[in-house]
């Protein structure tokens, strides 16, 4: 009578062949110590990598050789606090690798528990992160030039979702309104406009982010000394690589003084527009009384 195999032997056991054969597969630097922090493996691909034999990696003091200088005390704590308390082991750190050159790696090492609960080996394995972290780096440095150029323009600058919703905007914002983003966030921008205004300018803007085109607009936004001043908004839509639009990038530049002076010009023109008229009167005036006066004759 044939019986179904139990969950125990479904399996054959892996021995140390099966363990060596998987650990020099996986694509990261595997590793085992003892108790003490003792290392007694390590797999093909970290001698690979490291350019050390087996007996030049098991030991003590290999570890911080291999470590990047700035990168030693860090480690050593972190991996002393493992070792002291039996917590589960994580970082980031540079190895050096055979051509000296450093590479960026996150270690990780659980313990192994025997039956009676001690902790008798740590197993861990150090996994290539290099090419993710630079380029971490080299967006969050973009990122913090983004923000330097954002902040130090002369206009207000925000940035919204696709529906409108703003989630961002620079130091002269926060500096011409006094507010914080927490009061701005989504739609909190209407909180300092014009209380004339902002029915026109929430129902034009309404429909602008649905047609998904660049738009401007011209309204007062209150300053956090209470004063009003007028400002042009512009906003253009960005899209991705499929053309699905991501994010709105928006504008508002003071045009408070050229307003004034438009005003002032305008009344400047209507002003010489009197004149002329009443000149032009004045002169149809005298030409009637000469007229006069010759007829007289």
């Amino acid at each position: 009578m044939n019986s179904a195999a139990s969950p125990a032997n479904a399996f054959p056991t892996a021995g140390p062949e099966q363990f060596t054969f998987l650990a020099d597969m996986i694509p990261q630097l595997v590793w085992i110590t003892d108790a003490t922090g003792f290392h007694t493996y390590f797999n093909q691909r970290w001698i690979d990598f490291t350019g050390y034999t087996l007996a030049d990696s098991v030991g003590p003091e290999m570890w911080n050789n291999l470590l990047h200088p700035d990168d030693r005390a860090r480690a050593n704590k972190v991996w002393g606090h493992s070792l002291a308390t039996g917590a589960d082991y994580e970082i980031e750190y540079r190895f050096r690798a055979a051509d000296g050159s450093y590479r960026w790696f996150l270690g990780q090492a659980r313990p192994w528990r025997n039956a009676a609960g001690v902790l008798t080996t740590w197993f861990g394995t150090c996994t290539d992160i290099h090419d993710q972290k630079i380029a971490a780096e080299q967006l969050k440095e973009r990122e913090a030039e983004f923000t330097t150029l954002a902040d130090n323009v002369a206009q207000l600058s925000w940035m919204a979702r696709p529906d409108g919703n703003i989630y961002w905007y620079n130091k002269g914002w926060y500096d011409y309104t006094g507010t914080t983003l927490a009061e701005m966030t989504g739609w909190g921008w209407d909180k300092v406009h014009h209380p004339d205004y902002i029915d026109s300018v929430v129902t034009f803007v309404r429909n602008a982010w649905a047609a998904g085109k660049p738009w401007e607009l011209t309204f007062p936004l209150r300053g956090h000394d209470g004063e009003y001043r007028w400002f042009l908004t512009r906003a253009v839509p960005v899209h991705d690589e499929q053309d699905q639009l991501v994010r709105w990038l928006g504008t508002n530049t003071d045009v408070t003084e050229m307003r004034r002076l438009q005003d002032q010009l305008q009344s400047s023109y209507a002003d010489l527009e009197a004149k002329v008229v009443f000149r032009n009167l004045e002169l149809e005036h005298q030409v009637q009384a000469l007229q006069k006066q010759v007829a007289a004759k």
